[in-house]
């Protein structure tokens, strides 16, 4: 089989919030998204109780942030919300399926070793110790280290893809296989690259 194309990602969260109750019209949606983010962020960054971080960690493992997520879904990658927005479904997404990424990252660390450094899984990479890690890189993005939580998640994101792309190549006799694993290789490559690109922003103090 030959290997599988890697093609120029497209997004890899399209919006989900269509049926948001009340749903505003978009200009307003807009402005909701970024003064949410914004409040969000800004509330446990100046909080003097350490257990308001811990609560949000629990609220994005536990889909406590399902319905602002959703707010934060269709805005731009460089942007507040679209940023938060990408880094809560990879968070979710490692929560959720921990094995699957260990598996992946795996792979992709054959192929982009350097970007290991940067992401902060330990050697060799445990379900646990991934998971907690993106614990971590959440809380970060709420206590004043949001350029480097954003690339570092940027990093897995693109470890992870890579990963998911070597998978794909070597899917054997089993196509269907090998084309959905590079479409979401595609995707989780786009959003490695946001994610980078919104940290760069961040750490400008230009992400708005």
């Amino acid at each position: 089989m030959s290997p599988s194309p890697f093609r120029r990602p497209a997004p890899l969260f399209p919006a989900r919030a269509e049926q948001i109750p009340g749903e505003p019209d978009p200009a307003t949606r807009g402005d909701l998204a970024h003064d949410s983010a914004r409040a969000l962020l800004d509330g446990v960054f100046h909080s003097s109780d350490p257990e308001v971080v811990e609560r949000v960690v629990q609220l994005a493992a536990a889909d406590g942030l399902t319905d602002l997520a959703a707010l934060w879904s269709g805005s731009p990658a460089a942007s507040l919300p679209g940023a938060l927005w990408r880094l809560y479904v990879l968070h979710t997404w490692v929560q959720q399926s921990g094995d699957d990424v260990v598996r992946r990252y795996r792979a992709g660390t054959r192929t982009v070793p350097g970007l290991r450094y940067l992401s902060g899984f330990a050697e060799p990479p445990e379900i646990d110790q991934v998971r907690r890690t993106m614990d971590e890189i959440l809380r970060g993005a709420f206590t004043g280290d949001l350029a480097i939580a954003l690339m570092r998640a940027g990093a897995i994101a693109t470890l992870v893809a890579h990963g998911t792309a070597h998978l794909a190549d070597t899917a054997g006799t089993d196509p269907e296989a090998a084309t959905v694993l590079t479409g979401q290789a595609e995707r989780l490559l786009s959003t490695g690259e946001e994610l980078t690109l919104a940290g760069r922003h961040a750490a400008a103090d230009t992400l708005d």
